[in-house]
């Protein structure tokens, strides 16, 4: 039975006396409670309880800031418990009296579970929208980038996890056939102590061996049999394949060519102007979030103008994200890629839609490359032939690879060139689009330094929990916390004005 938040409570005299001495009404913790309109968080988590069955349940608000400090300070469930428990301050930001109990951590769990990820996002709109109505998102333009988080995982080599996965399925069979899981065991259970195979031959073999256990198992119908066997195959595989039994969603990925990680990456957009979060999409480690760009803006919480800014980074600047971000209705702006490319040497005549070469010829024609949307541009068989450039034009020839002495005695072909759909744009902007991307660029640093406050202040470095839908809740709680704050901050300067302005008599 859902039980409201009431709100404000009659205090009582230990209130009065106690928690308004030891609470500073200026701390950050109680002016991010008022910076919301909790009913809100009411009406949006209403339909995950039924009205009249059941017993009361805890305020679905209380349980939310709850869930918020957790991420403010960085604290498990069991030790938000404890301090809600002795904590003034905290117990003031959750809402509760002196006189109440406090949900325990098994309570919390069960919240977390009931709401799951889309109550998490329905919270996130909610808070969101409010914010948005004061004024305080902004909607010229959204700034885009990931940022990674460990698993929860142990970081395992292959072959132990390929026996890990073989004692598993072991189990599962012992649940429906004792004797024959005692015969599966004997042979595909490593004993205990059992060094892992080494040498260049151990992979082939273990493979072998996972394969031969998976065939014995193939005519069982147990549902957890086959859970676990789905999974091992999957492990087989060459690409994609999971890293854990425990969270089998995680994934490695790369924060650099030099940098691995396991785990997920939260793609967020956040509002430059007033450095709010706006969108959050949460991906496995190995996903390329840039060319999902279309999910995060599609799931962003506050409105756009058209038009509007999508910055981002080198990664982002292919012809897919740009496509989603000009079908979202936005302008997109990326950072340009340092590698060189062979079109360096030539110049695109966007009125003519032409390549120019360095000699001054002009290419006769295009094919669409439909797979990579751009075009390759070719020029005229004589023009190119007889060209005194020719043996300086560059690499990219279909005979490239032929000296200098072997190229003077060969037909010279004609040279193809590719421009992307992107880069003739950005040449088709000009220098008034050089400027404005130039203008748009500045403000990128400020998603950088949003990432560096959930990770080293709120605790986004590492998964909480198992599971992509688990640790997308539990990016959304901590995305909410730091918008929180900042509402808070932005609501306390629109008070006080502009600096140097006298508050107006009372």
């Amino acid at each position: 039975m859902l039980r409201r938040d009431q709100g404000a409570k009659q205090p009582t005299f230990a209130d009065q006396t106690r928690a308004a001495q030891a609470v500073p009404e200026d701390h950050v913790l109680i002016r991010m409670k008022r910076a919301a309109d909790w009913s809100a968080v009411e009406s949006a988590l209403a339909r995950y309880y039924t009205s009249a069955e059941g017993r009361p349940s805890w305020p679905p608000a209380i349980l939310v800031r709850m869930l918020l400090l957790e991420q403010f300070a960085d604290l498990s469930d069991r030790e938000i418990y404890e301090q809600v428990g002795y904590n003034l301050l905290y117990r003031s930001f959750v809402g509760l009296s002196l006189e109440e109990a406090v949900p325990d951590d098994t309570t919390l769990v069960k919240f977390r579970a009931r709401i799951g990820k889309d109550g998490a996002r329905e919270v996130f709109g909610a808070l969101n929208r409010q914010w948005e109505a004061a004024g305080l998102i902004a909607a010229k333009r959204r700034v885009l980038d990931g940022v990674h988080l460990w698993a929860k995982v142990a970081r395992r080599s292959w072959i132990s996890l390929m026996r890990e996965g073989q004692t598993l399925v072991v189990e599962a069979v012992m649940n429906v056939d004792a004797g024959r899981a005692q015969a599966l065991g004997a042979e595909f259970v490593p004993a205990i102590g059992e060094a892992e195979p080494r040498g260049e031959e151990a992979p082939r073999l273990e493979r072998e061996r996972t394969a031969k256990l998976l065939a014995a198992v193939a005519d069982i119908k147990d549902e957890r049999v086959q859970e676990r066997s789905r999974l091992l195959a999957a492990m087989l595989k060459d690409e994609d394949r999971p890293t854990s039994f425990d969270d089998p969603d995680a994934r490695w990925g790369h924060k650099s060519k030099d940098k691995p990680f396991l785990g997920y990456k939260s793609h967020e957009a956040m509002d430059p102007d007033n450095r709010m979060i706006t969108g959050v999409d949460v991906v496995p480690g190995n996903a390329n979030e840039a060319v999902r760009t279309d999910e995060l803006l599609e799931g962003d919480t506050a409105k756009r103008e058209e038009g509007a800014a999508i910055i981002a980074d080198a990664l982002y600047n292919n012809a897919t994200t740009a496509g989603q971000a000009r079908d979202a209705g936005g302008r997109p702006c990326f950072a340009g890629l340092n590698a060189g490319v062979i079109s360096d040497g030539f110049e695109y005549d966007a009125a003519a839609d032409q390549v120019v070469c360095r000699a001054g010829k002009r290419s006769i024609g295009k094919a669409r490359m439909s797979q990579s949307a751009g075009d390759l541009y070719y020029f005229s068989v004589g023009e190119c032939g007889g060209c005194p450039l020719r043996l300086g034009c560059p690499k990219g020839l279909s005979f490239g690879c032929l000296t200098k002495g072997e190229l003077e005695g060969k037909a010279f072909g004609r040279r193809r060139v590719y421009f992307s759909d992107v880069r003739k744009a950005k040449i088709a902007a000009g220098e008034e689009g050089r400027a404005w991307r130039k203008e748009q660029l500045k403000v990128r640093y400020r998603i950088e330094a949003k990432f560096d406050e959930q990770m080293n202040r709120h605790g986004l470095r590492r998964a909480r929990y198992w599971g992509l839908a688990k640790v997308t809740a539990q990016v959304l709680f901590n995305v909410i916390t730091v918008n929180l704050k900042r509402a808070a901050k932005l609501l306390r300067e629109q008070t006080a004005g502009p600096p140097g302005a006298v508050a107006a008599p009372a």
